[in-house]
This record gives C-alpha cells, structure tokens and sequence, in this order.
C-alpha cells in the first residue's frame, strides 16, 4: 500500500512537468513580436516579416558577392620588383572557407631579366621576387577593396531601409 502511494505521489509529480502552460500573457506577446505589431505605443523591434526581408537582402548581397569575386578571379594583377628586373602575374582567389575570411592572391609566374638572373646573386633575386609579390598583392588588394567598398554600401542601403522609421 504504502509503495502505492509513494508510486502514484512521483507519477503526479512528474505528469506536472509535462503539462502547457496556460499563461495567456506569453502567447499574446509571442504573436505580437512575431509579426512586429506594436500594442499601447511600445516600442518594439522588428518582427518575422522583416527577418525574412533581412534574409532577402543578404541572399542578393551574397549573389552581388559572388559576380564580384567571379569578376575579380578572372582578372590578372601584375606585380614588378623595385628595380623592374621581376615581374609576376597574380590572380585573386576568392573566400571558400568561412572560417577563413580573407581572400588570397595566387601567384602563377613570374619573368625574370635575363642579364639579372645571370649576373645577380640568389639573395638580390630573392628580394626582387620579394618586391614583385608585395607589389602584386598589394595591387589586388586595392581593387578587391575597391569593389567591396560599393558591396558595402549595398548593404548599408539595404540595412538603413530596414530600420524603423523613427517618429
């Protein structure tokens, strides 16, 4: 009897943890944040309507993203050591791993003058190697800014048409 009562007493307890609430408060705020309403002049911010324009604005950001990157890897950047004796050809290679958030420059070759190379001992050619990749990163790192400074206007617009309206 006793392992009855004490079996029953823990079934009730238990069944509590399960049950709904049944706080009407919390579903009419919940639908009132969910589509951004505004009830007695409180302040509230925006709702699922404008998450999902959120979303929709960084899907076509994404996409401005891509035709830029797609623009940038199919150029080539010329780098040239100080003294004109090297020259590289490098090539942009865009974002493929979020965890990694900046894009690389590719080297794909390099000409060298003759009477340089010959004459030149491997330290002098190792530094106008040097010279010619600082020079040509440095050339594709100023056009990619270029092109992702109007990027980032975009979304600039696109965030400042989000906001509310102040009043």
């Amino acid at each position: 009897m006793k392992l009855l009562i004490l079996l029953s007493s823990l079934f009730a307890g238990q069944t509590a943890a399960f049950t709904a609430s049944s706080s009407s408060s919390t579903l009419g705020t919940t639908a009132l944040n969910l589509f951004g309403g505004n009830k007695d002049g409180e302040k509230k911010g925006p709702g699922f309507m404008a998450q999902m324009e959120v979303f929709k604005k960084a899907q076509e950001m994404a996409v401005k993203k891509k035709k830029i990157d797609e623009g940038l890897a199919a150029m080539s950047f010329e780098g040239v050591s100080l003294n004109g004796k090297v020259k590289g050809k490098f090539k942009f290679v865009p974002i493929t791993n979020p965890m990694d958030p900046n894009p690389d420059t590719e080297a794909v070759s390099f000409e060298f003058d003759d009477e340089f190379f010959e004459s030149a001992d491997p330290s002098e050619i190792a530094t106008a190697v040097e010279e010619a990749v600082e020079d040509g990163i440095q050339k594709t790192n100023t056009l990619v800014f270029e092109k992702y400074k109007d990027l980032a206007k975009d979304v600039q617009d696109a965030l400042g048409a989000l906001q509310p309206k102040q009043e």
